[in-house]
């Protein structure tokens, strides 16, 4: 995969799309990160999920055509 800005938000997209589903009023964002992420083979520690937890992610129109 090529390191660019693009791949680095569908990366970005997935994590948070796993947090998501495993987040409740009870379950603390340390425990996330420490069982859950590692399940899907997602290794962060904590500063860096703040990090990107706070990250803004753009919206990807679905107007415009893809060539490929």
């Amino acid at each position: 995969m090529a390191y660019n800005r693009n791949n680095y938000l569908k990366r970005v997209q997935h994590i948070i799309d796993i947090y998501k589903s495993a987040k409740h009023d009870d379950v603390p964002d340390t425990f996330i990160v420490k069982h859950i992420f590692p399940k899907h083979n997602i290794h962060l520690s904590y500063r860096t999920w703040m990090n990107l937890k706070g990250l803004p992610i753009p919206k990807q129109s679905k107007d415009q055509l893809s060539l490929f």
